[in-house]
């Protein structure tokens, strides 16, 4: 097995069970390494850090899947965390029949993404060692789960970077273009084959339920960045009065529309616009509005990306501050580990300063449950939503 040494100072991160060590903190190979095998990794002097796979064309070069020496990475290895993973959602009593089933790192198997859709699965494998499993991986969900079909989704961004060599396809059975979830007493339409990220964003589950405790009824909500229609639909649900939904894909609007007619409702205005002249014009034109969600795809794909990101947050804030009404609420999200939620207050604060406004805390929202935030790897926490009520 490839022995790989790490520069010294870089064990202490890796003692403390964060999964990952870079390219640049590599010391030495005992041999030119090979994409997507297993290693061993130790420290300056030689003493056993771990076990992982290893793609040295990337920057995350080393990706560890156990600190113990007698656990080597197996087929076996992956399919008992597998399980774990499993029991874990199942513990979790999720008001849904579609759920994140494991989260990469969070789960203890980097690299890997799976979320159920009722009898669906969607697979993703976001790096090329993890892709070394894809057998193992299917195996198990089909004994633990028995679903009707798998779905592999492609990720173009890992794919890119890991220099994956697989395509989206079916892995198992058959997955129709449209499957039906139910969350808590609201359903939706997933396309899984054609949808963003593996079909819905289900993290934002608990943040969805929670903008329904806001509606007192007739409030008047805008959700930009709407996507399939979950937050414009759960305010309709909850007794809002005019509700407006905006987004630049006219698909996502397809399907929102969809929505929201599978759920009994009406009245729900579908706008395709871009966000950012959307909410300009709404200012222009002196339009207020009770509650504004506004929850962007990701800004920052990398820490390079930040500056630009947060002058994007910044631009929202503004615009969808001078809408909110006085003692109304807004909603800001980033889905990037790269903005923190510390980069949300502050931006927040800016926007706050330039329009006169004060703005009170009302909630914190995260990823849900089955989307596991291990604080030994800061990075499974990606999703960040800060609610304020703006005051003036």
């Amino acid at each position: 097995m490839l022995q790989v040494r790490v520069k010294p100072g870089v064990e202490k991160k890796l003692k403390s069970r964060f999964p990952w060590v870079y390219r640049k903190e590599i010391a030495s190979y005992s041999r030119t390494p090979k994409k997507g095998e297993t290693v061993v990794v130790r420290d300056f002097s030689g003493k056993f850090l771990g076990y992982g796979y290893i793609n040295p064309d990337v920057n995350i070069a080393i990706r560890l899947l156990s600190f113990d020496k007698n656990v080597k990475p197996t087929p076996e290895l992956v399919k008992e965390r597998l399980k774990k993973a499993y029991e874990y959602r199942k513990s979790l009593n999720i008001p849904s029949n579609a759920y994140r089933l494991v989260h990469s790192e969070a789960d203890f198997l980097p690299g890997l993404i799976v979320d159920v859709y009722d009898r669906w699965v969607a697979v993703e494998f976001t790096t090329y060692g993890m892709e070394e499993y894809k057998q193992t991986v299917v195996e198990t969900l089909i004994e633990l789960l028995q679903p009707e079909g798998i779905y592999e989704k492609i990720n173009e961004f890992s794919k890119k970077v890991e220099g994956l060599r697989g395509e989206e396809q079916l892995l198992y059975g058959h997955v129709p273009e449209e499957v039906v979830i139910q969350e808590y007493d609201l359903k939706f339409y997933v396309n899984i084959p054609e949808g963003q990220k593996t079909g819905m964003f289900l993290d934002q589950r608990n943040a969805r339920y929670f903008l329904r405790t806001l509606v007192k009824g007739g409030e008047r909500v805008l959700d930009v960045f709407c996507h399939s229609g979950g937050f414009a639909i759960s305010a309709k649900k909850a007794g809002a009065g005019e509700v407006i939904g905006v987004d630049i894909s006219d698909l996502a609007l397809e399907l929102a529309k969809k929505n929201e007619k599978l759920n009994g409702l009406e009245g729900i205005k579908w706008v395709e616009a871009n966000a950012f002249d959307f909410l300009k014009e709404q200012h222009k034109k002196g339009e207020k509005y009770d509650i504004v969600i506004i929850d962007p795809p990701s800004f920052a794909k990398n820490k390079a990306a930040v500056p630009n990101a947060l002058r994007g947050y910044k631009e929202l804030l503004v615009r969808g501050l001078h809408i909110t009404k006085p003692g109304g609420i807004l909603a800001i999200f980033s889905c990037s580990f790269h903005i923190t939620e510390q980069h949300l207050l502050e931006v927040l604060q800016d926007a706050a300063y330039d329009t006169r406004k004060v703005l009170r805390v009302r909630a914190k929202t995260y990823q849900d449950l089955d989307h596991p935030w291990i604080l030994q790897i800061p990075n499974t926490l990606y999703l960040k939503g800060v609610w304020v009520e703006v005051l003036d």
